[in-house]
């Protein structure tokens, strides 16, 4: 392989490798994004429990309220009739009103542990998919680190390959003589001894073809 055939082929992989590399940075910080964004949702979903439990609280306040509102009327009201209010249907108008009550304070706290459950259940799943997403994003920052790494070693070891035959080339020329390779021959011995130092600073690292 001669040397610009392996700087052309070295740099195209390169190019390449490092084209994925950027894209797997990207799905990482895509991924990393997701993450944060399933956090503030489990966060979100907390508060938005706690918003719905004090509307709950509310409410209760509300039913025991109007149950001792009317308790206490129909006491008077019976009382003021000299109802006894330990039997007959008056004791069990009261005791049903009570029933009824209990059955709402019942269903509201029904409402209030579904409501603390399901906010709970939400932020458990939202910080479960932000996990998967911080898991993604590390995987995507390992993949694009050795990609760059690997994009890197691709250029160096075709550029010394490359560099290689050069000097293989030079070696063999020299080794037979000048004389006996014509004037075209060491025309070409010399053109390609010279792009030499190019490939050998380009190996370094340095990215472009200076002297």
């Amino acid at each position: 392989m001669s040397a610009g055939q392996a700087f052309m082929q070295s740099e195209q992989q390169r190019a390449q490798q490092q084209a994925q590399a950027n894209a797997a940075n990207s799905q990482a910080q895509a991924a990393a994004n997701n993450a944060i964004a399933m956090q503030q949702q489990a966060d979100m979903e907390l508060q938005k429990g706690e918003v719905e439990k004090r509307r709950i609280d509310m409410e209760r306040d509300k039913v025991s309220r109007s149950y001792q509102a009317q308790a206490a009327a129909n006491r008077s009201l019976l009382a003021s009739g000299n109802v006894d209010l330990t039997s007959g249907s008056a004791a069990d108008s009261l005791l049903g009103n009570a029933m009824l009550f209990g059955e709402d304070m019942a269903a509201n706290r029904y409402n209030f542990a579904l409501a603390d459950w399901q906010a709970n259940e939400n932020a458990r799943q939202a910080r479960w998919q932000g996990d998967v997403y911080n898991a993604q994003s590390q995987g995507y920052a390992q993949q694009a680190s050795w990609l760059s790494k690997s994009a890197g070693g691709i250029g160096n070891s075709l550029l010394s390959a490359g560099i290689a035959g050069v000097s293989s080339f030079a070696g063999g020329a020299l080794m037979g003589g000048l004389g006996g390779l014509g004037s075209s021959a060491g025309s070409s011995l010399m053109k390609t001894t010279e792009i030499t130092p190019y490939l050998t600073q380009y190996g370094r690292g340095n990215g472009s073809l200076v002297r």
